[in-house]
C-alpha cells in the first residue's frame, strides 16, 4: 500500500483500517473534518455520483491529493464538514477516495448510526446495559465458531448498550476476555459480526478480568458468559 496520511482524518481511517477498536475515533474524525465534494455548494448542494457495483455513490475525498487520484482533469469541487454534509444529504450513499489505496463506502444506516451516536453524547444521556429480549442467536453462534479456532480467547460475554434519550436501539457490546493480539480478534469479530447481522452495529471491550476499571467491565464480567474455553489448546 502507497497510501501516506496528509492530515489527522487519514492517520486515523489508515489506523482504523488494521486496528478495529480505533474505528469510533475514525467516524468521529470524519464529522469533524472537512471534506472535498465533487460539486457545487448554493442554495442546494449539488453532489457528483460514482456507481459501485451497479450502485450510486456520492464521492468525497480527505484531501485534494486523494482528489487528483481520481481525477487528473480539474474537478468542480467544494469543501464541507462530514457533519454537516450527512445531515443535510440523510438517506444518501457515500464513497470515501474512490481510486485511493484508503478508500470506504458509506451507507445511509452506517452514516445515521454514527450521526446519532455523536447527538447522544453530545446531550450526555447517560450509557444503560441490559440483557435483551431475544438474544442474538445467529451473532452468538457466528462468534463461538471464531472462537473455538482461537485459543486466545478464555471467555466472551454479551449485552445490549444504549444511551438514555436516544432514538437509536439498544446494540450489542461484546465483552472478551483474551491475550494476545486482541487488535486482530476485534477485526475478526467485527467481520463476523457483520455476516451474521449485516445490519446491526456492534461495539467490543476487552475486558481485564482480574482488575476491571469501568463500571460497564464490571457489569459484563457480572453477565454469565456465552462462551468459555473448557480446553487450554495452548497446552502440550
Amino acid at each position: 500500500m502507497t497510501f501516506k496520511p496528509e492530515n489527522r482524518l487519514e492517520e486515523i481511517m489508515l489506523l482504523a483500517a488494521s486496528q478495529a477498536e480505533t474505528r469510533p475515533r475514525f467516524y468521529r474524525a470524519l464529522m469533524e473534518a472537512e471534506l472535498i465534494v465533487p460539486g457545487t455548494a448554493g442554495e442546494t448542494l449539488l453532489i457528483e455520483t460514482v456507481s459501485h457495483e451497479g450502485k450510486p455513490y456520492h464521492p468525497v475525498f480527505t484531501s485534494k491529493t486523494r482528489l487528483r487520484a481520481f481525477s487528473e482533469e480539474p474537478v468542480q469541487h467544494f469543501t464541507i464538514t462530514g457533519r454537516v454534509l450527512f445531515e443535510v444529504a440523510r438517506g444518501a450513499s457515500f464513497v470515501i477516495n474512490p481510486r485511493s489505496d484508503m478508500g470506504k463506502l458509506l451507507v445511509p444506516e452506517e452514516i445515521e448510526y454514527w450521526l446519532e451516536q455523536l447527538r447522544d453524547e453530545k446531550a450526555g444521556g447517560r450509557l444503560v446495559a441490559g440483557q435483551p429480549g431475544v438474544r442474538p442467536k445467529k451473532l452468538i453462534k457466528a462468534l463461538c465458531v471464531l472462537f473455538m479456532s482461537r485459543s486466545l480467547v478464555r471467555a466472551a460475554h454479551l449485552v445490549y448498550v444504549a444511551r438514555e434519550g436516544s432514538r437509536l436501539p439498544a446494540h450489542p457490546l461484546i465483552g472478551i476476555v483474551a491475550e494476545g493480539d486482541t487488535a486482530k480478534l476485534a477485526r475478526e469479530i467485527f467481520e463476523a459480526a457483520k455476516a451474521a447481522m449485516p445490519k446491526t452495529a456492534i461495539d467490543v471491550m476487552v475486558l481485564d478480568e482480574k482488575n476491571p476499571k469501568l463500571p460497564l467491565e464490571k457489569h459484563l464480567l457480572s453477565v454469565a458468559p456465552f462462551y468459555k474455553r473448557t480446553v487450554d489448546l495452548t497446552s502440550n
